[in-house]
């Protein structure tokens, strides 16, 4: 900091006020930008990524680009499948549909999803965005896990993002997705 202090005390006026301006734009933009909530339902015990309507309401129809679930149940977090759409090419993403995990899209590129195992907490990441560039949107995440059922498939719990649940990465065994 002192170094900082005596570097602009040997600058001129303008140049103190350069310096400073584009130390403040060169900041991170992120805090611009926002990630906004993904939506996760079951489809016969497979779950099903999408957005909200109230999302998609706010900001009109993403198109997406990739797809990523990782494990964050194991330390370092690792990504276990996902997708990424090739050529340029993206997907329209609506709250009327939903990408089935495991299911690789027309012009994506993805390796085999492996099967998913009760107990894990499990992170989501659409990336994605509307055409309009005034949208600070760039993605849309949600944490999700499967609870053990005892005579059963199991049942997915999605992990609300206002919880203690997401900010430890446990899995909260009430509140299961029919």
């Amino acid at each position: 900091m002192k170094s900082a202090q005596r570097l602009l005390s040997n600058m001129p006026l303008r140049h103190q006020t350069l310096f400073i301006l584009l130390a403040f734009s060169s900041m991170n933009s992120d805090a611009r930008s926002r990630m906004a909530d993904a939506e996760v339902t079951s489809i016969n015990g497979v779950p099903c990524f999408s957005i909200s309507k109230k999302e998609e309401r706010r900001n009109g129809q993403p198109f997406l680009g990739a797809l990523g679930v990782s494990d964050m149940t194991v330390k370092p977090t690792t990504e276990i499948w996902g997708f990424l759409m090739t050529g340029g090419k993206k997907i329209p993403l609506s709250s009327a549909n939903c990408i089935l995990y495991g299911r690789i899209p027309a012009s994506a590129e993805a390796a085999p999803a492996p099967e998913l195992k009760s107990g894990r907490v499990y992170e989501v990441f659409l990336n994605g965005r509307s055409m309009d560039a005034a949208d600070p949107t760039y993605g849309y995440v949600a944490k999700f896990c499967l609870v053990q059922q005892v005579s059963a498939k199991p049942r997915l719990v999605v992990i609300q993002s206002d919880t203690q649940a997401w900010m430890d990465d446990t899995c909260p065994a009430k509140n299961p997705v029919p």
